[in-house]
């Protein structure tokens, strides 16, 4: 049975973005996955400073969300960000492999990911543009069931071709898909306008989703610091590089078979739950990660992981997207990103001082106490708006919608994927 407002979904367009993430997903996560290893590997970085550089790139292209968001929103269009966004950073990617040492390589890297980050509140933005409001978890979903399809393909081939020929394959791999997802913005991404914000807008009237964003990212921190260090630590346990691909590999899976069910049951159930069962079940994955003794352990651990991730990132950005105001939602998506990527890209930065300080038992750790944060902090929250609203139905819309926004800040009625396009792992 068809959800309500499910007519309401623009379908062609809506296909076109999945086709991108199809592609696009690959490099993100073959580059979460393998950077660390190639920089350490390759060009003899230690595995701490590898995920300093990895953390660096990632919060210096959180940094321009809200930037590039407002810009879109202002101009009232999508898709020349995406463009700009692909075309810009692929050059920069090509030359990671030829400059000398871990720090120009390094730094190309951050460049490239910085740059890759203008289309990134683009295309969360468009998902929200392109679905109603009882379907934008199903819309969510869908877009990261794609991306997990298409990156299956991408970590069972990387995981050959790097095995067979080594770390720097990758990025000619991944120059190779990006000409595909350059060709697909140009031939099948609609240039459309949405409705536009002219008027520019203190910042402050962010608060609200500040709060939000601070609470359920809070977990991003040790989710980072594992999903940066996981292919590190099975290796060290004694994966191959394929085997490395196959731990990716059931991950995804789980994604891609399970995203579109858990965005539906964001759809009915609403955001807050969705947000608070995901947590869980993330919090499940990162003590299996703990127990972990052999690398095969960390197959459980890491499809328990996306399983949450499943059905909490849609639950976050329809959040997002549903309370920002009209001709807005690039910038609240852009700031989002920017709180949620940023905890997220620090990760690997706060987790690699935890393996210098407690091996990767502290890391694991780590990660599990910020998960129980972040799961207190989201019950706060909750609790605090079910005592002020007493009538108020969890994650609803309408009315629900606005007792919703009063408690958590003063945001109007009209919510990512940490499907992030610049790097699309699983913002956490």
């Amino acid at each position: 049975m068809a959800s309500p407002g499910r007519s309401r979904v623009e379908r062609r367009p809506l296909v076109a973005l999945a086709l991108y993430q199809l592609l696009s997903s690959n490099r993100g996560g073959l580059f979460t996955v393998y950077f660390v290893l190639f920089l350490s590997a390759e060009k003899g970085a230690s595995i701490p400073l590898a995920l300093a550089i990895l953390s660096a790139a990632y919060v210096g292209s959180s940094l321009i969300g809200p930037v590039v968001g407002r810009w879109s929103d202002r101009i009232g269009r999508r898709w020349p960000f995406l463009l700009a966004g692909e075309v810009g950073s692929l050059p920069l990617f090509l030359a990671v492999p030829f400059l000398p040492g871990y720090w120009a390589a390094g730094a190309a890297f951050v460049g490239a990911e910085v740059v890759l980050a203008v289309g990134s509140p683009a295309v969360n933005a468009f998902v929200a543009d392109l679905t109603g409001e009882k379907e934008r978890g199903w819309g969510y979903g869908f877009l990261q069931a794609s991306g997990a399809a298409g990156a299956i393909a991408g970590f069972l081939l990387a995981g050959y071709l790097v095995n067979r020929f080594g770390f720097d394959v990758l990025f000619y791999m991944v120059g190779a898909i990006m000409v595909g997802t350059i060709s697909i913005v140009l031939l099948f991404v609609p240039d459309r306008a949405t409705a536009s914000a002219p008027i520019r807008r203190p910042w402050r009237e962010l608060k609200g989703v500040g709060i939000f964003s601070f609470s359920v990212s809070v977990r991003a921190l040790g989710a980072g610091a594992v999903i940066t260090f996981y292919g590190a630590y099975a290796y060290l346990l004694g994966a191959s590089t394929f085997d490395i691909a196959l731990i990716a590999v059931a991950g995804l899976a789980v994604t891609a078979l399970l995203s579109v069910p858990m965005g539906r049951v964001v759809d009915r159930i609403g955001e807050v739950p969705g947000m608070l069962w995901g947590t869980g079940i993330s919090l499940v994955s990162m003590v299996l990660y703990l127990l972990a003794t052999q690398w095969v352990d960390l197959l459980p651990a890491r499809a328990t992981y996306q399983l949450g991730f499943a059905l909490m990132n849609p639950a976050m950005l329809s959040w997002v997207a549903r309370t920002a105001p009209e001709g807005r939602r690039a910038e609240y998506l852009g700031f989002f990103a920017l709180i949620n990527s940023t905890l997220w890209s620090l990760g690997p930065l706060a987790g690699g001082i935890a393996v210098q300080l407690a091996g990767p038992e502290g890391l694991f750790l780590f990660a599990i106490a910020t998960t129980l944060i972040s799961i207190a902090a989201i019950e706060l929250l909750y609790i605090l708006r079910k005592r002020r609203e007493p009538g108020h139905a969890p994650g609803g819309d309408g009315a629900g919608a606005k007792n919703e926004e009063r408690t958590v800040g003063p945001l109007p009625v009209e919510p990512d994927l940490e499907l992030s396009v610049r790097r699309n792992r699983a913002p956490a």
